[in-house]
């Protein structure tokens, strides 16, 4: 006789996708491991990983030298398995910032859509990229058929002669707003401006969050390249701050499933 199925015995909560908040972003570094990182994701490992976690995942960075290095007929084989588990992939903020290097921002967001990504990441710069150049460049992505997130980071990630500081509400606000009006469905804030922040996070973070709304933002983690447990801290900060469903972003696939016990502990 069949009796009840585990999540009915343990009375564990079903969290349906879409989702508009308790998101978790995965990161997907391949075979691009050393010496960075001790994690791999290939096509074999990827079938049985979204086996088990899929349910859990909602977007995943593929990293911009995975996307530069390898074949890109396994790479789309990659992102329409994702796409298969409802796990949505996208170019990050470094694959838009090694394309404006080279000089080749549009041909390089129509060979992310050849590939099969749907969303793309853009980030804050400083002046050199005037108003009316992004608005093109995400209508570019929007006629593509492509979904925008804006990624706020502290701005000397783009010009490394600024001093690190941190950013006001009303900074990352302003800087955010032209995105959100052109149609950016998230505001990702990396971990670093948290660090900036410091005994000011509750307050300048919160800010953002009252704007803009909890589910309209995504809290980027540290990666283990940092330092092994930093990601850990952030989350346990991101959820004591803004609640157990936060959406977290730059989770390595090992991390994927102990999110989900952080936001019950939190």
């Amino acid at each position: 006789m069949p009796g009840k199925s585990m999540q009915e015995v343990f009375n564990i909560p079903a969290y349906p996708k879409p989702r508009p908040l308790r998101q978790t972003w995965l990161k997907d570094v391949g075979y691009d491991e050393a010496p960075q990182y001790i994690e791999r994701m290939g096509l074999v490992e990827l079938e049985d990983f979204l086996e088990v976690a899929a349910e859990r995942l909602d977007y995943v960075k593929i990293v911009t030298s995975q996307i530069l290095g390898s074949p890109q007929d396994w790479l789309k084989r990659k992102i329409a398995t994702y796409q298969r588990f409802a796990v949505e992939p996208y170019l990050d903020h470094s694959f838009f910032m090694q394309a404006y290097q080279h000089g080749v921002v549009e041909s390089a967001i129509e060979a992310g859509r050849a590939l099969g990504f749907r969303v793309i990441e853009f980030m804050n710069t400083t002046d050199e990229v005037s108003p009316a150049q992004w608005k093109a460049w995400r209508k570019l992505a929007r006629e593509l058929s492509m979904r925008v997130i804006q990624e706020h980071h502290p701005l000397h990630h783009w010009n490394r002669s600024l001093a690190p500081r941190a950013a006001s509400a009303g900074e990352i606000l302003r800087g955010a707003a032209a995105a959100l009006e052109d149609g950016a469905f998230m505001l990702m804030i990396d971990h670093e401006e948290f660090d900036l922040q410091g005994e000011n996070t509750a307050r300048e973070i919160g800010k953002v969050v009252d704007a803009l709304g909890l589910e309209n933002i995504v809290f980027e983690a540290t990666s283990p390249k940092e330092g092994p447990m930093l990601w850990h801290d952030n989350l346990q900060l991101y959820f004591s701050l803004f609640g157990e469903n936060a959406n977290v972003a730059n989770i390595m696939p090992s991390q994927a499933l102990y999110v989900e016990s952080m936001r019950a502990q939190s």
